[in-house]
């Protein structure tokens, strides 16, 4: 293969080549959430009313759970389900249904507190980025000798 052929190739993919390049543009400020709910109070005990496994949607089952939760001496009932495909085991989906009846009941009965921290972390100054720009003599089909400038930078 010539020359003239393999610059001719390389001019064919070059174009592709620089516009499949990412540019990686960068905030310079981040913000960060961290938000809690605190309730303020307890639940004192738990009983299972009634607890069913069952068909779902093609391989999916459903795991619904029915509960009494005791707050201040008092029962108050609840209910929740949890829908589960094959990789995860029935004991870990009855629980997570367990967990929600139990958090339906403590949103109704117990106050609770929402924490909420926001920060905005800024980093004010710019990394100069180093580039480099490169000159090649080639001789393109149709065009002859031509001189091509490419500029490639740091990421």
């Amino acid at each position: 293969m010539t020359t003239l052929k393999i610059v001719h190739s390389i001019f064919k993919f070059l174009p592709f080549i620089l516009f499949t390049t990412t540019v990686n543009a960068t905030a310079p400020c981040n913000f960060d959430s961290k938000d809690s709910v605190i309730y303020e109070g307890t639940l004192e005990s738990i009983r299972l009313i009634e607890k069913d496994v069952s068909p779902y949607v093609e391989d999916t089952r459903k795991c619904t759970m029915s509960i009494e939760a005791r707050v201040k001496g008092k029962w108050y009932p609840s209910s929740a389900s949890y829908v589960f495909g094959p990789d995860m085991s029935q004991m870990d989906a009855c629980g997570l249904a367990e967990n929600r009846a139990k958090v339906k009941v403590m949103r109704e009965l117990i106050p609770e507190t929402l924490k909420s921290e926001k920060n905005l972390k800024c980093d004010l100054t710019n990394v100069r980025k180093s580039c480099k720009v490169i000159y090649m003599n080639v001789v393109m089909t149709d065009f002859g000798n031509q001189r091509v400038k490419m500029e490639t930078c740091e990421k």
